[in-house]
């Protein structure tokens, strides 16, 4: 008999294939292949979570191969070994009539022949916690979508949408915006000199303690002009000890792959899963920083080979955890190379040079965890100058390291005679401090001040923001990447690079003792450069502004994180799933069916607001708009928004005012010359810039000029082919299409003609008989189509 196996990604299937022979075949599901019917019924909020499931349509091949390749074979699954792949091994169970008691399943962590023999030689059983764990997961997620997400449509613009993580992650960003716009900075001054012993030799120190204003540091080196001397009042050395980081989790490798290689997290998981499948590394997805005695043994032995015995740690308990065979459900390890002899990606292989950075990071982060500590010593002297009553202290700092420990991982060997060098400087300068005692006399022989202003917490880069949803207990190694994808998809939040703002420094520097007063010295100075930032928009604030203000206990960060910790629990048979949904539905039922029926009158007064000068504030799809509206919807006149800043409910009367005449001032410039005798004139529309040249428009692109502009028109005009009675044919790029020429606006439709159809020989019964018909199968199409467009719309 046949033996099949049936993983999640077609990537895995040649390499196990290989690994197993001609009696077996190894098969995709290609990720899910069953998930919840796309309606809010679904989730069964009437039938005590009974929920309704749906193969998905996208997958028939995938679930026909396997249909095919199972008949009358013997089925193991091998899914990924995480909540999500339980619940594809269970949909498999399900399609293919399994008895899930029965049905063997295997876990493996590397694609390694090893790994796969091992673990077909003690399979186990589908973990029915898991797959309810997936299950609640999927609901609440679905229940929080499909209801909070038609009351922003409906309150607050349509196409919005709100997350059980999503609005969480949200949140996040658009609150460190708003500490960084309130944020007050405050200015200190620091004072630093240059020092030197009585044999001349020099060095650096600084004042600990911060001076309050320009005028105090500008008294305190006035004090002590007329007195170079110092004296050392204390002396001391004390060991250092910098412990080992731990292996790399999915949120750490995110965080060091941004920070190392600017790599953004979606493409440091899509390369992560590339060597996964590859056979290079263990499972990628995991919130498990430790390892397996079989790879501590075996990183060892290499240390102890390459570096000696004294890099060999001795005893990692916390860092490392027996692998059991036995059992299919141990937790996964971190991410670590499947061989610590593979240095590096073989050479052989077609590696590009970010895949092979990424592997190396995992390479030296799994060696350096079982290594010993990195020692050294600081040598701290504290000072006072003679002619300050005060005696403030002054502090000078040597290091030097005793024993590289787990830093000497990383070092490459043709930067070993620098390194080398590098602690001759260090030794010599360690040696000057160490010659410097309690009671010593020295003198300053200059000193600089200089301000220095506190600043705010930094914006979010996308793997800060990683950092902070795992901090918040946000989501799981598997959602943090597609979270942050989520509100960057959706325009909630954009990611920009700041301006450097050009601000004046000034210091003053004493040159010598008694050379009173000091020089003055200024420049202007570029800072608060930032890149690769997340910032809010003005539709991510309205969305969350009203999510908070009607649904607050949802989307707490406590609530949120007591939801994943509730589905820890049953994922580990510790708590009923059903119990978390009934709860979390509870929690807010009541305010989402009043809102749900609440009058048109209600929700109208959150969408619209009214202002001097005719000007109306209001949500659309992709964000707030100004405008002024015209006698038609073609003389209504758009005029963007003043900044992401301003929500929608936060914008005054005098700012809409101030926005809408600064528009109209910038586009008093915009007549670009005319066409054929009409005037061209740029504006303004919901969706972007357009120009406007009589009764036809074409829209504006930055790089656009008055010459390009008159070719689009010219264009335009050569694709009408035909005027007949109130119709109009044009050809555009996919071929003939009609529409009723005196209807303008979100009124006109638009319906294609097949490809044998002339329209100069149609009569006008023909072509009207064509339109209605086209209409009918446009309103036909739509009716069908409905429940894929709400699904787009609302992020489960």
């Amino acid at each position: 008999m046949t033996s099949v196996l049936i993983v999640e990604s077609p990537a895995k299937c040649s390499k196990i294939q290989g690994f197993l022979g001609s009696s077996w075949k190894v098969v995709a599901t290609m990720g899910h292949i069953r998930t919840l019917d796309d309606t809010l019924d679904a989730v069964g909020l009437e039938r005590d979570f009974e929920a309704k499931y749906v193969f998905i349509k996208e997958k028939a091949k995938a679930i026909q191969q396997i249909k095919d390749v199972t008949r009358g074979a013997s089925v193991f699954l091998a899914s990924d070994d995480d909540r999500e792949g339980e619940a594809i091994s269970y949909s498999v169970a399900v399609l293919l009539g399994l008895d899930v008691a029965t049905t063997p399943r295997i876990v493996f962590h590397e694609i390694t022949k090893e790994a796969i023999t091992n673990a077909l030689k003690f399979p186990k059983r589908i973990a029915m916690d898991r797959v309810n764990a997936q299950q609640a997961r999927a609901i609440l997620d679905k229940m929080v979508g499909y209801t909070i997400s038609p009351l922003l449509w409906k309150f607050v613009g349509q196409g919005l949408s709100a997350g059980r993580c999503q609005t969480p992650a949200l949140r996040l960003v658009v609150e460190r915006e708003n500490t960084i716009a309130s944020f007050q900075s405050e200015t200190t001054w620091s004072i630093k000199g240059s020092w030197k012993t009585k044999t001349s030799v020099e060095f650096s120190a600084g004042l600990v303690s911060a001076l309050e204003d320009e005028e105090s540091a500008l008294n305190y080196m006035e004090n002590v002009n007329d007195d170079p001397n110092g004296l050392v009042k204390a002396a001391d050395t004390k060991p250092t000890s910098t412990t080992a980081p731990k292996p790399l989790i999915t949120s750490t490798l995110q965080q060091e792959a941004s920070a190392l290689y600017g790599s953004q997290p979606k493409n440091t998981m899509r390369i992560a899963q590339k060597l996964y499948e590859a056979g290079h590394i263990t499972y990628m997805r995991t919130d498990h920083p430790v390892l397996s005695e079989e790879a501590v043994a075996e990183a060892k032995t290499y240390i102890r080979e390459t570096f000696g015995e004294e890099y060999v740690i001795a005893g990692e308990a916390k860092r490392t955890k027996k692998v059991v065979t036995t059992n299919a459900q141990e937790a996964h390890e971190a991410i670590r190379p499947t061989h610590i002899s593979t240095v590096e990606l073989p050479a052989s292989e077609d590696w590009s040079a970010p895949e092979r950075k990424l592997y190396k990071l995992i390479w030296n982060r799994t060696l350096q965890s079982v290594m010993p500590a990195c020692r050294g010593e600081d040598r701290n002297v504290f000072i006072v100058c003679l002619g300050d009553p005060s005696e403030m202290e002054w502090k000078a700092t040597w290091h030097r390291t005793t024993f590289p420990g787990w830093k000497r991982v990383g070092q490459a060997l043709a930067n070993l005679d620098e390194d080398d060098e590098k602690d001759d400087t260090e030794n010599a300068a360690w040696t000057l401090g160490q010659m410097l005692h309690t009671g010593d006399c020295i003198q300053w022989t200059a000193m600089e001040a200089a301000p220095k202003e506190t600043r705010a917490n930094p914006r979010f880069t996308e793997a800060t923001l990683v950092r902070e949803l795992e901090r918040c207990g946000i989501g799981r190694p598997s959602t943090f990447a597609p979270l942050v994808d989520t509100i960057l998809e959706k325009k909630y939040v954009d990611k920009v690079d700041m301006e450097a703002k050009q601000v004046a420094f000034t210091t003053y520097k004493v040159g010598a003792p008694l050379s009173w007063p000091p020089v003055k010295m200024s420049e202007i100075r570029r800072v608060g450069a930032e890149k690769n930032k997340l910032v809010p928009t003005a539709l991510g604030r309205s969305a969350l502004e009203f999510c908070i203000r009607e649904f607050s206990e949802l989307f707490e960060y406590g609530f949120t994180k007591q939801m994943e910790e509730r589905l820890d629990l049953i994922a580990s048979g510790k708590a009923a799933w059903k119990d978390l949904c009934r709860d979390t539905w509870a929690a807010y039922r009541s305010k989402y069916e009043e809102m749900k029926t609440a009058p048109a009158s209600v929700v109208q007064t959150g969408r619209q607001k009214l202002f001097a000068g005719g000007i109306k504030a209001v949500q659309s799809k992709k964000g707030p708009l100004l405008l002024i509206e015209g006698s038609t919807p073609e003389e209504t006149v758009f005029y963007g928004w003043p900044g992401a800043s301003i929500a929608f409910s936060a914008i005054t009367e005098e700012q809409a005012v101030e926005h809408v005449a600064a528009c109209k001032r910038e586009r008093a410039q915009e007549a670009l010359g005319d066409y054929e005798g009409t005037p061209m004139v740029r504006r303004m529309g919901p969706y972007g810039a357009y120009v406007l040249c009589g009764s036809a428009q074409v829209p504006w692109t930055d790089v656009d000029t008055a010459d390009t502009i008159r070719a689009k028109l010219k264009a335009k005009q050569e694709s009408v082919l035909h005027i007949l009675g109130p119709f109009e044919f044009r050809r555009g790029p996919y071929g003939i299409y009609m529409f009723k020429k005196d209807i303008v606006g979100k009124g006109r439709k638009f319906v294609g003609l097949p490809s044998a159809v002339d329209p100069k020989v149609l009569t006008l019964q023909a072509a009207t008989s064509l339109y209605q018909a086209g209409l009918q199968q446009k309103a036909k199409a739509k009716a069908y189509g409905s429940a894929a467009i709400n699904k787009n719309r609302i992020n489960q």
